[in-house]
């Protein structure tokens, strides 16, 4: 299982490098770094489909990268 993450994940970074705007190839890094356990720099991945243009990616950056803590600083 743990191969199939790393496998999946330098997928998508090979998108990456070949198309850098492409927002569902971040998603999907951002997405399974997290599942992964690298949280901040899924997180990170998903900013950048954001700003690519992948609204659920904002949605998703609430759910799971968010809940550090529970103060509205």
């Amino acid at each position: 299982m743990l191969e199939a993450y790393e496998d999946a994940i330098n997928d998508c970074t090979k998108i990456i490098q070949l198309h850098p705007k492409n927002h569902d190839a971040y998603y999907m890094r951002g997405i399974l770094r997290i599942d992964f356990g690298d949280i901040k720099n899924g997180c990170l991945d998903l900013s950048k489909a954001g700003e690519l243009g992948d609204l659920k990616a904002y949605e998703t950056i609430k759910e799971k990268c968010n809940q550090k803590n529970g103060d509205d600083q």
